[in-house]
């Protein structure tokens, strides 16, 4: 071993700034390109930002909502929708005006309800109410029963097991095997443990069901029709597929892209070399390169959107799920010339827009699945297959995940294991088959 100096050639990757902002600018939704270009804009002078003409479209709605319809609302302004909605505070405030409450009272009460979270549970104990205010603890739990009395029933508990059982009495239903269950054994009905729970309260399987049949019909978040996201849900996609002629055509939403240009108030700055300065300079440069990224994040965007779009031909004229044929990132790639880590990126958190609505991009791809005849099928297929399966199976019988694999190569020739079965099981919220047996039909 000797010390000394040594030259070596060798070659890397290096993540200069422009990579990094180039990547940035890939990987950011529509939603919050103008977010990240008028953080740009704030170290550059020379960046001007112009706000995306259809950023406040509704191109989904729930419905009709506190008056407002989905029809109506899109000829109203956003700022009219959001006056119209009515929030969780402002409905129980209205019904707190008729309470007989003192002064020092009517504070507290509205603490509160300003301490209500979105699903209307207190976020606040009667301890901590009572050190804030410097009044009883007592006081306090009278102010949250009297929160607790508003509609809609169960608003103000502090717990599942107490909304619960704030609708359960407010049926009359205090002395019921439901009511009992709730106010004991509320964590064994979660974990579906019908036959333990018969036999501690010694009664049939069956009367368990039924108990827990009718829990499912109350409401375990009374405050959630007030929440925002439910009134409105606004998406505003990268890209979109629609139907001309007989064939599919793929744009790029230019309404919810801000629009990026040079500030005017410089342009005499950048004409005249005698006065033009190093940061002039440098400005211009980090705009080129800013304007250079957004022009290759349009022309990754189509390229991708292309190629999916080619791919799954058949699912755009059917928009049945079975149609999608597998696809991975790294087919797309290749297809395109990039890296696969490019199409991550670039599929990350966009929304393409169909005839039949708006979709994520990623879901377009899923793993292979293959067949006893050697062909292939998508995730996605197999995941609808399990759905069917479990729907018509036997409730007292409940399908395994290893009997769910059988009958998957059975009737579908698809090689799948239990433990892929199990994993596409979550994937689609179903239970496990213990928590799905059920012991009356």
């Amino acid at each position: 071993m000797e010390m000394g100096l040594y030259q070596q050639q060798s070659m890397n990757l290096v993540m200069t700034t422009e990579l990094r902002q180039a990547i940035a600018i890939l990987q950011v939704p529509s939603y919050e390109l103008t977010s990240y270009l008028q953080e740009q804009a704030l170290e550059n002078p020379l960046i001007e930002i112009a706000e995306p003409k259809g950023m406040f479209t509704t191109l989904k709605k729930s419905g009709r909502k506190n008056g407002v319809s989905s029809q109506s609302a899109d000829k109203q302004s956003y700022d009219h929708l959001i006056i119209e909605q009515e929030t969780l505070y402002d409905y129980l405030y209205k019904q707190s005006i008729l309470l007989p409450l003192q002064e020092q009272d009517r504070k507290i009460f509205n603490y509160l309800l300003l301490s209500l979270n979105e699903s209307g549970y207190l976020t606040v104990t009667a301890q901590e109410t009572a050190a804030r205010f410097t009044v009883s603890i007592k006081k306090c739990e009278e102010l949250i029963s009297m929160l607790q009395k508003l509609e809609p029933t169960g608003i103000g508990a502090r717990s599942l097991r107490e909304c619960l059982l704030i609708q359960l009495s407010e049926l009359k239903l205090e002395n019921t095997l439901s009511y009992i269950i709730v106010d004991l054994y509320l964590e064994l009905l979660g974990e579906r443990k019908i036959k333990t729970l018969a036999e501690l309260l010694n009664v049939s399987p069956q009367q368990i069901e039924e108990a827990a049949d009718f829990l499912q019909t109350l409401d375990p978040r009374p405050g959630a029709a007030f929440s925002p996201a439910d009134e409105q849900s606004y998406l505003y996609p990268d890209v979109s597929v629609s139907m001309e002629n007989g064939k599919l055509h793929i744009s790029i939403n230019e309404q919810y892209s801000p629009v990026m240009k040079l500030n005017n108030s410089y342009s005499s700055l950048l004409r005249d070399k005698n006065i033009r300065s190093k940061f002039i300079d440098e400005s211009y440069q980090k705009f080129n390169w800013l304007k250079k990224a957004l022009e290759q994040r349009k022309e990754t965007l189509l390229k991708i959107t292309s190629e999916i779009v080619r791919v799954q031909e058949k699912y755009f004229h059917s928009f049945e799920k079975n149609d999608l044929i597998p696809l991975t990132l790294k087919d797309v790639a290749d297809q395109i010339g990039v890296h696969e880590s490019t199409v991550s990126r670039a599929v990350k958190n966009k929304v393409l827009q169909t005839t039949k609505g708006a979709v994520e991009l990623k879901s377009f791809f899923s793993a292979k699945i293959y067949t006893q005849d050697g062909g292939s099928v998508s995730a996605t297929s197999a995941k609808t297959e399990i759905k069917k399966l479990v729907e018509s199976e036997n409730k007292l019988k409940p399908l395994s995940d290893q009997v769910l694999a059988a009958l998957l190569e059975q009737n579908s020739g698809l090689s799948i294991s239990r433990r892929t079965v199990a994993k596409y099981r979550e994937e689609l919220n179903i239970p496990s088959s213990s928590k799905r047996k059920r012991y009356s039909s």
